[in-house]
């Protein structure tokens, strides 16, 4: 039977952090295993030269650079490790679990850090690996003599408890959600027990890779026009140029007799769909923007439109109090649903088989209809004038006429949350990755919110918004800008990062009411107006 852990009486922290006080000289404190030297570091532009010196040590041992790094540690007289340190490191990887809680004990730990946690992740897999051997009675024995003398984590200890009953390793392994000692185990503990290990004793992996990223990260983030997907240079400072941004007109589209109030890319960014005051939608080829049909039967003003998921079937909606399903191929209406009242919005499900509509019905504003035309779902009591589903389906964001945004589980199809505004809100768009929705509010604004932390973001301003239906969205390569038409006559693009406005962009003529972004072309969106015409805007090296 192994000899019984005993449990190491090891200092607790005191908040305070052995920090390195920059030297070029590396000598080791021997109870915290922090490099200390007495001699001033030289700065290295502002940074510190020895923490500098043993980043890129550590980088040169990850790259592989094991001869590169070991010159520069013998020529600067530093390491990336103490004594202690590498002796703790070797320790856990070699499953010398005595002498692993005794090291630790003479690491400095950061602030807050809770040395029996720490004791106790030793001991864990200590025990799943008696475990693993299946020597159960030594198993039993850590658990009862040195996992359970903790008093920690009581939970966890019944949890481990109950993968005595395991009736193999592999059942072990699937059970526990470990990798066990042929895996890596022993470096995940490791990882784990060096987050609350002082960073100036043991460097964080990877740090000097992590450093760069966040740099080149920042460098995006201030980028005013940023749009590409090329790699981010290390040599440059990154700034993309500002005509690689949509904003010179290239098409310019006429063929609508009314005012357009609505346009929508395919989602394989090869179609435009156009609704129009009218009574008509325009289906558009592109790249040339050749008209391809024009669908006629509404009899009314058409308001919204949307693509299935595989852009073989339009859905069309609007004054008329109907709701159109057309064959995109045919050029046939499949199917309609007539209302009492106006209908505003529509959406589809990601599995192309269900769709939503939201109407001014308060009897009904929002159903969930099957393509057959069976209802699912409504709900009840508000009007509604605009929906928005997330991406990955799981909210559904509702802008009201009672000044409320309404957000639902479309899982269960309960409320998660009911926002009041301060203002009339008209529409609501959705970022790629679900986590934000932008709301147009004729208090002449637009408000970016967390849907997930229900959270304003920020406000964007200066586009003119009173009694007209404005629809804004997100736009480029990350949804990096956010567009909107204006009563103006004007486009306005903000930055999303901080709301800063970086164009308005001219043209039309009278309100400008719906703006799309081509999903597949992160340098073209459109725009539609009460002029008539629709206008496409792509960048000037196009």
């Amino acid at each position: 039977m192994p000899m019984r852990l005993e449990p190491v009486a090891a200092p607790e922290p005191t908040g305070s952090n052995n920090n390195i006080s920059g030297q070029k000289n590396g000598t080791t404190n021997g109870r915290t295993g922090v490099l200390n030297d007495s001699s001033n570091d030289s700065d290295y532009y502002g940074s510190s030269k020895l923490e500098t010196t043993r980043l890129i040590i550590q980088a040169l041992h990850e790259m592989g650079y094991q001869s590169a790094a070991s010159a520069l540690e013998m020529e600067s007289d530093c390491s990336i490790d103490s004594q202690a340190v590498t002796a703790f490191k070797d320790s856990i990887l070699a499953g010398k679990w005595i002498e692993s809680e005794r090291l630790l004990g003479s690491l400095d730990l950061k602030p807050g850090s809770n040395i029996m946690s720490l004791k106790f992740l030793i001991r864990q897999q200590m025990f799943l690996e008696l475990l693993e051997q299946r020597d159960l009675v030594a198993a039993l024995t850590v658990l009862r003599g040195d996992l359970s003398v903790l008093n920690y984590d009581t939970r966890q200890l019944h949890f481990l408890s109950s993968l005595m009953m395991c009736t193999s390793a592999e059942d072990l392994r699937a059970q526990a959600g470990w990798t066990g000692v042929d895996g890596d185990s022993r470096a995940e503990l490791l990882r784990e027990l060096q987050k609350s290990i002082s960073p100036a004793v043991m460097i964080p992996e990877h740090r000097l890779a992590t450093l760069l990223d966040q740099a080149k990260s920042y460098q995006v983030q201030k980028c005013i026009y940023h749009n590409t997907n090329a790699a981010v240079s290390l040599y440059t400072d990154h700034v993309c140029d500002p005509s690689q941004f949509p904003s010179k007109t290239t098409h310019i589209l006429t063929e609508h007799t009314g005012e357009v109030w609505f346009v929508a890319f395919s989602n394989d960014g090869t179609k435009l769909a156009s609704a129009s005051k009218d009574y008509t939608v325009i289906i558009w080829d592109v790249p040339s923007f050749e008209k391809i049909c024009t669908l006629t039967t509404h009899t009314d003003a058409v308001t919204a439109l949307a693509w299935s998921p595989d852009d073989t079937i339009l859905i069309a909606c609007g004054f008329d109090r109907t709701v159109k399903l057309w064959d995109v191929q045919d050029r046939q209406c499949l199917h309609t649903e007539e209302f009492v009242h106006a209908v505003t919005s529509c959406a589809w499900m990601p599995s192309g088989r269900e769709y939503l509509t939201g109407c001014m019905d308060i009897e009904r504003p929002i159903t969930l209809w099957s393509i057959r035309g069976n209802i699912i779902h409504q709900w009840t009591q508000f009007r509604v004038l605009d929906i928005a589903l997330t991406p990955d389906s799981s909210k559904l964001v509702v802008i009201c006429d009672d000044a409320k945004i309404r957000i639902f589980n479309t899982q269960d199809y309960k409320l998660i949350a009911a926002i009041k505004l301060d203002a009339a809100p008209t529409s609501v768009s959705i970022s790629r990755d679900s986590k934000y929705a932008i709301v147009n509010l004729s208090a002449k604004e637009i408000q970016l919110w967390d849907i997930q932390k229900i959270q304003l973001i920020r406000k964007c301003v200066g586009l003119q918004q009173d009694k007209y239906i404005i629809r804004s969205c997100f736009g480029g390569l990350s949804d990096n800008f956010i567009v909107s038409g204006s009563e103006d006559a004007s486009i306005y693009v903000w930055r999303k990062d901080d709301a800063s406005l970086i164009e308005i962009l001219s043209g039309h003529t009278q309100s400008v009411n719906s703006v799309a972004w081509n999903p597949k072309d992160k340098h073209m969106f459109a725009s539609a107006s009460d002029d008539s015409t629709i206008r496409i805007w792509t960048s000037e090296s196009d």
